[in-house]
């Protein structure tokens, strides 16, 4: 209980005591375990120095932060740690096109400088030796056992398919000595223009047009010597003349000879020739086979064959003719005998009736 005096009143006012707890340490304070002791070094800095030979993988430099970028055949970990791409030897070095960054890269040879020019062709690790020569030739020679096991079969096709194109270069030759044209040529000349057709025959067979299997067999050609002349196998005086003795057999050739659509030789035909010849085998067709819905005779279906099979026609123009003028059955017109051996019975599915319907055909070239 306090009283207090405030204007000569006497003031008494009553406040509970607050209890006070104090809550004192129980156990005794005890240095860190690590107290006068310092943890293990990041073993970070350089691992490999100037032209140290480095193998894949191996580590160059470990680091906090890009301190040293990676430069060629470097990469880069996400630890900041640089590794070799590529066997080499190690490079320290500075980029002009970047100023403020080191770099660390691998070289090639020993004696390389890193950076190589800008600009330039950067230089590859391709075919360089890096194990002896007993073992390089080891892995050189080496093969997975599947590859192993189709080795003979690739190589029995191979040889044949080498046989089929000889045999058909000298089948050409054979055929270019009969036209009267090419019968002036050397037998050097002749084998040229033998090979010139095979690589037209070639492209025909791959899809192109003879115009453009004519001008493709010419550039490559052309571009093959070339390339010999830079590789020092031919001087540039004998290449010219190469070139220019193949553009005058080809020149000779095609004006002689052209494939038709079943890559067999014939005497060629301009395209107004070319059209000329298919107006007429069309109208030898109408005069042949008038009236499409009768039999056709075998020596009719003969002569008919002949005509679409002209080099006029294309493939696929020959197949639309034979559909259109030599259809395997026609209908039968009258009465049905069954048991004729040249009539066909044919299922059909009745669309209106839904059901299924019974029709006979006659079959052609009786």
């Amino acid at each position: 209980m306090l009283a207090f005096i405030n204007d000569g009143v006497r003031v008494v006012r009553s406040q509970v005591s607050q209890l006070m707890q104090v809550r004192h340490a129980t156990k005794k304070v005890v240095s860190s375990k690590t107290h006068m002791q310092d943890s293990p070094g990041k073993r970070l800095g350089a691992k490999k120095y100037e032209n140290s030979e480095v193998k894949t993988g191996q580590i160059l430099y470990r680091q906090r932060g890009t301190k040293w970028y990676p430069g060629f055949n470097v990469g880069i970990g996400k630890d900041h740690t640089l590794f070799a791409l590529e066997p080499g030897f190690v490079k320290y070095y500075l980029d002009p096109f970047h100023p403020k960054r080191k770099f660390i890269g691998v070289a090639l040879n020993r004696e390389d400088k890193l950076p190589y020019p800008h600009f330039e062709p950067t230089p590859r690790r391709l075919g360089r030796a890096l194990l002896p020569e007993r073992d390089a030739s080891k892995e050189a020679e080496y093969l997975p056992r599947k590859v192993q096991l189709l080795k003979p079969e690739v190589e029995q096709k191979l040889r044949e398919r080498e046989e089929k194109r000889n045999t058909k270069l000298s089948t050409f030759m054979e055929k270019l000595a009969e036209f009267e044209a090419l019968k002036e040529l050397s037998k050097e000349n002749l084998q040229i223009a033998a090979q010139r057709l095979l690589k037209i025959d070639g492209y025909l067979r791959g899809g192109k047009s003879l115009k453009d299997s004519r001008f493709n067999a010419t550039f490559y050609f052309a571009y093959d010597t070339k390339l010999a002349v830079k590789r020092g196998e031919l001087a540039q005086d004998e290449a010219d003349a190469q070139i220019d003795t193949y553009k005058k057999i080809a020149l000779l050739v095609d004006k002689t000879v052209m494939f038709d659509a079943k890559y067999q030789l014939v005497k060629n035909l301009t395209e107004e020739e070319l059209e000329s010849l298919k107006a007429t085998s069309l109208a030898e067709l109408d005069q042949l086979i008038p009236d499409r819905n009768k039999p056709v005779s075998k020596k009719d279906h003969k002569q008919a064959l002949e005509i679409i099979g002209r080099p006029c026609f294309s493939l696929k123009m020959q197949s639309g003719l034979e559909k259109h003028y030599l259809k395997p059955l026609i209908p039968i017109v009258g009465d049905v005998n069954p048991k004729d051996k040249h009539v066909v019975a044919i299922p059909t599915m009745n669309v209106e009736t839904r059901k299924i319907e019974t029709v006979y055909m006659r079959k052609n070239f009786v």
